[in-house]
């Protein structure tokens, strides 16, 4: 059984895609939290999640306009989780149908993080259709200071792990498993594209600078 956690700050507009693909699933013994920060009380965006309540009894949505920062919204989400697995995926991605399914395996083999592989698509044509390469199978040990090896809308994580660290937001995923790396847990990738990684300007790594801040994040832990 596992929890999908979803955080949303911008975004909104694409969600019914994302909850679509979630409840497209072909392993069905999931439970999602959706968590609106960086708004006001009661806001539209909060609004329109609400909605989705009345989709399936195991959506819940959380009013998170006290928190500000994905970071934060994530360690707050974490603590409504009934499963000891977290699976993360972004308002903006979609996954494939057997997402899931596929990655169970490897949940119960006892990997601390399952990722999987994805294609690009968006407004961002020149990379629309690509797929970005990372290594797959058992990749415990495989150098994470060349480029984040992991989708972060593919991955999930034992519960144990889930902390995130608010300095690092919009790059707080590659310094999650940049930490667990160093902590030698284990790592898997699916070699499947499981993922739709949608790119637009919009999106809080393109347009933050985020990629800028990756030089600091990797002396931090040589």
């Amino acid at each position: 059984m596992i929890t999908i956690l979803m955080p949303i700050y911008n975004g909104i507009e694409f969600i019914n895609e994302s909850v679509e693909s979630i409840l497209g699933q072909t392993y069905d013994a999931w439970e999602l939290i959706i968590g609106i920060n960086g708004h006001p009380e009661g806001s539209n965006e909060y609004q329109i999640a609400k909605m989705y309540e009345s989709r399936n009894l195991n959506i819940k949505v959380l009013d998170l306009h006290f928190i500000s920062g994905k970071s934060e919204a994530l360690n707050e989400m974490v603590k409504y989780a009934t499963y000891d697995h977290i699976a993360l995926l972004d308002v903006d991605d979609i996954w494939h149908l057997q997402k899931l399914e596929m990655q169970l395996p490897f949940v119960q083999e006892g990997y601390d993080v399952i990722g999987s592989r994805c294609i690009y698509f968006g407004n961002t044509t020149h990379l629309h259709g690509v797929v970005p390469s990372i290594p797959t199978g058992n990749i415990s040990n495989n150098d994470f200071f060349e480029f984040n090896p992991i989708i972060n809308s593919s991955a999930i994580i034992k519960k144990e792990h889930c902390v995130w660290d608010g300095y690092w937001n919009g790059i707080e995923d590659y310094d999650l498993w940049l930490s667990l790396r160093m902590k030698k847990r284990q790592f898997y990738n699916c070699p499947q594209i499981l993922v739709n990684h949608r790119i637009h300007r919009s999106s809080a790594f393109n347009s933050k600078g985020n990629g800028n801040r990756v030089p600091e994040l990797l002396q931090k832990y040589r």
